[in-house]
């Protein structure tokens, strides 16, 4: 095991050079912007020719186009594709790593260009470095680490890098854990955890926007129209009162494993707009907002969709002149998911993050969500750990390379299959 460490360590020496940090320059060169899904072909051949180079077996998938336009219109323009690596020593068991591979859009304000990655110290610049093309070059970093070193792993590795998570996902890991293309035994979700905190689960989430519609009128005669606005607003008055006392459930309340309480939130109106030839001087007939609902891992993610559901059929009922709903194509709902953190193969991984960190690792939730909630839905034990950056969705986005390394030594080590029965 230490010459694999060795290996790895040795390309701190000369971090301009290392080969961990091309790769990941290589990876973030590649503009995978989502929406709407940029270059996936370019990313996905790049992934395989790589894989191949390690002596991994690759298998491409790409969503059928009718399938995949039925979540994103535009995917017959920008084909949905995922890849599955795997390499096959024998061994009873398997462990499948996952990281996605599309990002965010870049926005302004950076240092310099978000695709011509950039290092300063110990760290690596650029959209992507954090999340979470820094976990594809972990992931195949430690396999190139254990081929080089003439080391076999003690579980067969499987590996997909996946697209489409900044939209939910439903298209990326969502589409391989359905048709059954997941054959593992242990999951690690590349992201969710990092340093000494392991991911364990998240919160779920129902998105949606509220469409309102009102009645134009002359803005010297309100009284003859209605007005979308000030109904939206009497609407979202409404929803806050009631959504309060269900958030402040003690049942929908969950205990982290840290022994803190996360309660369930909502933020309304992070998506907002009115008549698109909305005039100062005419009444308003047409607003459309958005809601945010975070599940937690204490409630089930349909009974709260429909609970928002009915919040609306209740105000349409209540408030005089409203009438609003639900635009059904922004519905999208994610599960929230949790994993006992006293699982043997939890508890293999922390025993390795304690070691290799020099501190006593523990276990945590995250209010955000992740894919893990995919691959672990069939009752496999799983978790969530990358390396730990700053700035993921923000400008000047960076991964720290010690960390880097670091976890790429830590998923190393999982391979050789440390305590894994």
């Amino acid at each position: 095991m230490e010459k694999v460490h060795q290996f790895i360590s040795s390309h701190q020496q000369s971090i301009e050079k290392s080969l961990l940090c091309r790769l990941l320059q290589d990876l973030v060169r590649i503009p995978t912007v989502n929406p709407p899904g940029n270059r996936y072909p370019e990313m996905v051949d790049f992934l395989a020719d790589y894989a191949r180079s390690l002596g991994l077996t690759v298998e491409i998938h790409q969503v059928p186009t009718a399938e995949a336009v039925v979540a994103v219109p535009h995917a017959d323009d920008y084909p949905r594709l995922n890849l599955i690596a795997r390499w096959d020593v024998g061994a009873k068991k398997t462990i499948h790593f996952n990281s996605h591979y599309d990002v965010v859009p870049a926005g302004n304000g950076w240092t310099r260009s978000p695709f011509d990655p950039w290092i300063d110290g110990d760290w690596l610049y650029g959209r992507g470095a954090d999340d979470m093309k820094d976990s594809i070059a972990a992931t195949l970093f430690a396999i190139r680490a254990l081929k080089e070193s003439g080391l076999t792993p003690g579980c067969n590795i499987e590996c997909s890098f996946t697209c489409d998570e900044e939209i939910g996902g439903q298209l990326g890991v969502g589409e391989i854990a359905r048709k059954g293309l997941v054959q593992a035994d242990y999951i690690v979700n590349c992201e969710g955890g990092s340093k000494r905190e392991i991911g364990c689960g998240h919160n779920g989430i129902v998105w949606g926007e509220v469409v309102v519609y009102g009645k134009p009128a002359h803005g010297s005669r309100p009284h003859h129209g209605i007005n979308a606005f000030e109904k939206t607003a009497e609407l979202v008055m409404l929803m806050k009162e009631k959504l309060d006392d269900k958030l402040s459930d003690p049942n929908r309340i969950f205990v982290t494993p840290a022994q803190t309480e996360r309660k369930p939130t909502v933020n309304i109106g992070g998506v907002f707009s009115g008549p698109i030839s909305g005039k100062v001087n005419t009444v308003p007939d047409y607003a459309r907002f958005s809601y945010d609902r975070r599940v937690t891992p204490s409630e089930d993610v349909k009974l709260v969709a429909t609970e928002m559901q009915e919040l609306i059929d209740f105000a349409n009922q209540t408030i005089p002149d409203l009438k609003a709903e639900l635009a059904p194509e922004s519905l999208l709902l994610i599960s929230p998911c949790y994993v006992l953190p006293d699982d043997p193969f939890l508890k293999s991984f922390q025993q390795i993050v304690t070691r290799r960190r020099g501190e006593v690792a523990s276990f945590q939730t995250t209010s955000g969500f992740t894919d893990l909630h995919f691959l672990v839905e069939d009752g496999k034990p799983g978790l969530g750990y990358g390396p730990w950056g700053q700035n993921g969705h923000g400008i000047d986005e960076r991964v720290s390379i010690s960390d880097l390394i670091q976890t790429t030594q830590i998923y190393a080590e999982l391979m050789i299959g440390a305590g894994l029965d």
